[in-house]
C-alpha cells in the first residue's frame, strides 16, 4: 500500500495519475492524462484569483519564489507611498537598456560642464573679478532726492521760526519802550496829551507792523484764556492747585479820553452826587469780559465795586488805510452792586450791548476806542481813522496789572 501511494504522489509530479490494480493478480498499472480544462464562457466570466499574485514563475513555469506576509505589506506600502525608487540590491542583475540619443546627449553636456567651469575659473582668476563697483538706481535717486528736500524745508522752517523769534524780540523791546515812556508822561501832572496820542499812535503802529498782523490771534488768546485741565487735574508739590498760580489776564484802565468813554463801558454810577471814581480793573477769559468799578463815596462810607460781567463776540475788521481792527461786542448780563448782590438780566430783551474797537492787543495792553456815530446816532460799521481826533476823546488806554487782588485791598475794596 506504501509502495502505491508513493507511486502515485511521484505520477502526480510527472502531471500522470498513475491507478493500481490491488486486487488483480497482474497488478496491471493504467495510466491516465489529466487534461487541462477548457476555456469556455462560463469559465473565463469568473472572476480571476489573487493567488497569482503571490507566486513568481521562472522561465521553465516552475515556482521560484512565494510571498510571505511581510513581503506582501511591504509591497503594498511601497505601492501607496509616493517616495523615491529604492536602490537596486545587488542579487538584481538587470541590464538596462540605454538609447543612442540619451548617451549622445550625456556625452554633449559633459563636454559643456568642462567648458563652463574653465570659464568660470578664468573669470574668477581675473583681477576684474575682484573690483566692486556700486550701483547707483533710480530709487537711490529719489531716496537721496527726498531727504535732501527735507532737510532744504526744514533748514527754511528753521530760519523762519528764527526771523520770527527775531522779530517778536525786537517788538516787545519797541512795545516795552513806548509804555514806558507812556508811564513816565502820565506822571507827570501837565503831560501833553498830543504827545501822549503820538506814543498811542506809534504803539498801534507797532502791533499793526507787516511783518506780524497779530492782532486777532493775541486777542482771542486773552479772551479765550482758562487754566489746562492738566493743571486743574494735578497739584503742586506745595500742595496748592496748580490753578491758582494761574493768572487771568487783568488790566487796569490807565488812560481814557473822556467821561463819555468811560459811560460806554461802565455803569455810570460815578455821576451820582458825593461819588468820584477811583480805578476801573478789566479781566478777560473763559470767553467773557468782566469790568470793576472803585467808586468812593464821600464821608465816613467805604468805597464801592461794582462788577459788569457779559459774554464776548469778535469780529475782524480793516480801515480804508488798510489799518487791521476788531469789532468786540459785550454781552451785558450779571450785575453785582456794592453789598455783593448780583442783579441778572434774565430775558435776552434786558442784556446791555457794548461794541468797541480794538487796534492793539497783547499781554501788555489794550488800546480800544468808541464807535463814532454819524449825525442820526447810528453806529459806523468801521472808523476811518481812529485817531483823527487830536484830543482822544474816544480813547481807553488799559495796561496790563500784576496784582490785582492786591490792589483791591489797598482800595478796600477787594
Amino acid at each position: 500500500t506504501t509502495m502505491m501511494f508513493n507511486a502515485i504522489a511521484l505520477a502526480s509530479c510527472l502531471h500522470h495519475v498513475v491507478l493500481t490494480d490491488a486486487f488483480s493478480p497482474a497488478a496491471s498499472r493504467i495510466v491516465v492524462p489529466i487534461s487541462t480544462p477548457s476555456e469556455t464562457a462560463l469559465f473565463g466570466s469568473k472572476r480571476r484569483g489573487r493567488l497569482a499574485n503571490n507566486v513568481s514563475l521562472n522561465d521553465e513555469g516552475r515556482v521560484s519564489k512565494v510571498l510571505t506576509n511581510k513581503q506582501k505589506q511591504k509591497l503594498g506600502n511601497s505601492k501607496t507611498k509616493r517616495s523615491a525608487p529604492s536602490k537596486k540590491s545587488k542579487s538584481d542583475n538587470v541590464d538596462v537598456a540605454i538609447s543612442p540619443l540619451l548617451a549622445e546627449w550625456a556625452t554633449s553636456s559633459t563636454d559643456t560642464e568642462d567648458v563652463a567651469s574653465t570659464i568660470s575659473s578664468s573669470s574668477m582668476s581675473s583681477p576684474a573679478a575682484t573690483v566692486f563697483v556700486p550701483f547707483t538706481g533710480e530709487d537711490d535717486e529719489l531716496e537721496i532726492s527726498t531727504t535732501s528736500n527735507k532737510n532744504r524745508k526744514k533748514t527754511e522752517k528753521e530760519a523762519k521760526r528764527s526771523a520770527r523769534e527775531e522779530a517778536n524780540a525786537m517788538q516787545s523791546a519797541q512795545i516795552d519802550a513806548i509804555l514806558g515812556s507812556i508811564e513816565d508822561l502820565l506822571e507827570t501832572s501837565n503831560y501833553d496829551v498830543s504827545q501822549l496820542m503820538s506814543y498811542i499812535k506809534t504803539l498801534v503802529d507797532v502791533g499793526n507792523s507787516s511783518i506780524n498782523q497779530v492782532l486777532t490771534p493775541n486777542l482771542k488768546s486773552l479772551v479765550s484764556a482758562r487754566p489746562s485741565s492738566k493743571k486743574r487735574a494735578t497739584k503742586s508739590f506745595s500742595g496748592d492747585d496748580e490753578e491758582d498760580s494761574w493768572k487771568q489776564p487783568s488790566f487796569r484802565l490807565a488812560w481814557v479820553g473822556s467821561d463819555n468813554a468811560i459811560c460806554h463801558i461802565g455803569t455810570s454810577l460815578h455821576k451820582v452826587p458825593l461819588a468820584r471814581l477811583q480805578e476801573i480793573y478789566l479781566l478777560l477769559g473763559y470767553n467773557r469780559w468782566e469790568l470793576l468799578e472803585v467808586i468812593r463815596i464821600l464821608g465816613p462810607f467805604p468805597n464801592v465795586r461794582n462788577t459788569l460781567r457779559g459774554d464776548i463776540k469778535l469780529e475782524k475788521k480793516r480801515t480804508n488805510d488798510n489799518r487791521e481792527g476788531v469789532r468786540l461786542t459785550i454781552a451785558y448780563n450779571s450785575m453785582v452792586d456794592g453789598t455783593g448782590k448780583e442783579i441778572l438780566a434774565g430775558k435776552e430783551d434786558n442784556f446791555k450791548y457794548v461794541k468797541l474797537d480794538i487796534w492793539f492787543a497783547s499781554e501788555k495792553a489794550i488800546v480800544c476806542t468808541v464807535p463814532a456815530e454819524d449825525d442820526e446816532g447810528d453806529e459806523y460799521e468801521v472808523n476811518a481813522n481812529p485817531f483823527a481826533n487830536g484830543n482822544g476823546a474816544s480813547i481807553l488806554l488799559f495796561v496790563a496789572e500784576e496784582n490785582l487782588d492786591e490792589q483791591l485791598e489797598k482800595l478796600r475794596a477787594a
